[in-house]
């Protein structure tokens, strides 16, 4: 009856609100509130009345978005967990989404988990103000600012009930990555009763801010700046980073805000900014170790002491610019990736475009990078462009570069493109299923007449291209589609080539020790990595395929303080999977029974682990496969053993 009562007295306020005149409308002392209300009035016009829970996004979406940001989501669940171990015992759950809204991790108890995912607080819930009109994801990434949004505050009936205190994480350069998320379904209604978890979400959020800054750059020199003469907090802390000439590249977001306001766009020399040189910075830090230097802005005389961090060495990485990038360096005694590399090294100075495909993470940019490496054109440039990490409006002007005054912002001289500066060398597109379509039609152009026309400019400039595109898209569905031209398509895969998934790898024993000797020698570590715990990791599935198991095994070396690595030392998530009970498997009864089981598996890794195609392939029909796959413990997220 009560809630009844709240929907209708809410409904009443949606309603006088649509007839408000504009700035009329106050919400609680809280203008920002009051604008949301109006972007979800006015901008998305969401219905208030939908008796629904938010949008959820299927498994194979989700897994895409945090395949995107699985370095990031890596490092990020640490403070997720810290949040949740904070306010759990409260009543609360903790979700973190990506830069759109959708949420891509959540944490809950499992005694009051159903009635939170009831209310749509799981994995792949979109919580944006489009989506859902204001509430505290949603607004806390249209205004860039944490934001309590208390019950009645929020626009959705069905959202009422709630209190959330949501908080932006920013990257490096000043993009958001995520937001962090705390919610109730009771609380009380004065919304002060949530200041001490709405500071704590801001705190956490700062947390994975500051080291996300730190991992991207580790290897850089970075400073963590703060008042002179008081300790280093580091939620306030100033963290900047420097390249190799002294210049000020990356700043978190506290820093752009707070103290390079007036300092112009980075990069930005470090003594135009203060009264010492990068030099002078770094020859005090080396005279006293782990001690603050004093340092003063110059614009405004404050004084501010730094604590410098020393870069990681780039071990593993510096023997990969000195000529190790070619095919002897990649893990490949799997039977389908050698016979593929025998025809790569056939045809990479033929100038045929090449066209590899695989699901995320599985290699495609090391292969790219070895095919380069294995060319003449290895001592040229190797440029590359990610076509689905750049935003659309900007794919234009990074792929064809610019000339002066083309755009609002653009620099005085104008800019190269990507495919400029790969000229004579190789230019690799990745996610090339994810061009706009207008922008498909001057690739095709450029490909064509081997000529590119910078944006704002007239005269046309001869380009040598050698192309590499990947994508995990299956480009000819989305041909089909109209999403992708079919004339680009034919241009592109002259010659393609599939990358199976790691778990559907012969080597795949081989990749794991490879990768975890890397991650130690960039560590500086020398770790040993117990054939038991080997074992059961080459037992996941790693859907997120290399790219989740380097980043995994990153984690796990830093954490380990000892000289063998133990499964405490895994992240949570990759702990639970391991941890999840294995399904009831039917052993074989008979020996007709274990070939069928054989013949399954086979098809399974000839096809990349695609049940569809699996069943095509030895001819069964496709109800009938999945009902064998679940039948002999084959259809779960764990590689079978034979």
């Amino acid at each position: 009856m009560r809630f009844r009562d709240e929907f209708s007295q809410h409904m009443r306020r949606v309603a006088a609100a649509s007839d408000a005149r504009a700035g009329a409308l106050a919400l609680a002392g809280e203008e920002r509130i009051a604008d949301s209300w109006r972007r979800s009035l006015e901008l998305y016009r969401v219905d208030p009345e939908v008796p629904a829970a938010p949008r959820i996004l299927s498994a194979a979406e989700v897994r895409e978005r945090c395949g995107r940001i699985e370095s990031f989501l890596q490092l990020a669940r640490l403070g997720v967990g810290k949040l949740h171990s904070q306010i759990k015992d409260a009543g609360y759950c903790v979700l973190m989404t990506d830069a759109d809204g959708s949420t891509v991790d959540f944490r809950g108890l499992p005694t009051i988990d159903h009635e939170f995912k009831s209310r749509g607080f799981r994995v792949g819930a979109c919580w944006s103000e489009q989506d859902e009109g204001t509430c505290g994801v949603g607004t806390t990434l249209v205004d860039r600012a944490p934001i309590l949004v208390h019950k009645g505050e929020h626009f959705r009936a069905y959202n009422i009930g709630i209190t959330c205190s949501a908080a932006p994480i920013f990257g490096p350069d000043n993009d958001i990555m995520g937001v962090l998320n705390a919610s109730a379904l009771a609380s009380p209604d004065d919304r002060r009763s949530q200041s001490v978890v709405f500071q704590l979400v801001a705190q956490n959020a700062r947390f994975i801010e500051n080291a996300w800054f730190i991992e991207a750059n580790r290897h850089r020199w970075t400073l963590q700046i703060g008042g002179a003469g008081r300790g280093l907090e580091p939620e306030r802390s100033y963290l900047l980073a420097l390249d190799e000439r002294g210049y000020v590249v990356q700043a978190n977001f506290l820093a752009h805000v707070e103290l390079l306001e007036h300092a112009g766009p980075l990069p930005r020399a470090f003594h135009e900014v203060f009264d010492l040189s990068a030099d002078e910075l770094l020859r005090a830090a080396h005279d006293r170790p782990g001690m603050p230097v004093a340092l003063r802005r110059l614009t405004t005389g404050q004084a501010l002491s730094a604590i410098v961090r020393v870069p990681e060495q780039r071990r593993v990485a510096r023997r990969l610019v000195q000529g190790r990038h070619d095919f002897s360096t990649l893990t490949a005694r799997d039977t389908r990736l050698v016979s593929d590399i025998q025809r790569l090294k056939r045809i990479v100075n033929s100038r045929l475009p090449i066209l590899l495909l695989g699901e995320t993470g599985s290699g495609k940019e090391a292969f790219a990078h070895a095919i380069h490496a294995q060319s003449e054109r290895r001592d040229k440039p190797f440029v590359a462009l990610n076509c689905a990490a750049i935003p659309e409006n900007l794919i234009e002007s990074e792929l064809f570069g610019y000339r002066e005054g083309a755009f609002t912002g653009a620099k005085a001289k104008g800019e190269a493109g990507k495919i400029q500066l790969s000229s004579g060398g190789t230019l690799f597109l990745d996610e090339i299923g994810d061009m706009p379509l207008p922008l498909q039609t001057r690739l095709l152009r450029v490909l064509a007449e081997g000529e590119v026309l910078r944006l704002g400019g007239t005269e046309p400039e001869k380009v040598d291209l050698n192309v590499i595109c990947a994508t995990h898209r299956d480009l000819e569905s989305l041909v089909a589609a109209g999403r992708f031209r079919e004339d680009l398509f034919y241009r592109l895969n002259a010659a393609t080539f599939t990358l199976p998934p790691l778990r559907a790898r012969s080597d795949r024993r081989d990749v794991l020790q490879q990768v975890f000797d890397e991650e130690c020698a960039a560590a500086g570590r020398d770790i040993e990595l117990p054939a038991e715990l080997a074992e059961e990791l080459m037992g996941y599935a790693w859907p997120g395929n290399i790219r989740q198991l380097r980043n995994t095994l990153r984690y796990a070396v830093a954490v380990c303080e000892s000289d063998t690595m133990s499964r405490e030392h895994l992240p949570d998530n990759i702990l639970r999977a391991l941890d999840e009970p294995p399904p009831a498997i039917a052993l074989p009864r008979s020996d007709a029974e274990a070939d069928e089981r054989r013949r399954i598996v086979e098809a399974m890794e000839a096809t990349g682990w695609r049940a569809t195609e699996a069943a095509a392939l030895i001819g069964m029909p496709r109800a009938t496969f999945y009902r064998r796959l679940s039948r002999y413990g084959l259809g779960r997220g764990r590689f079978p053993s034979r």
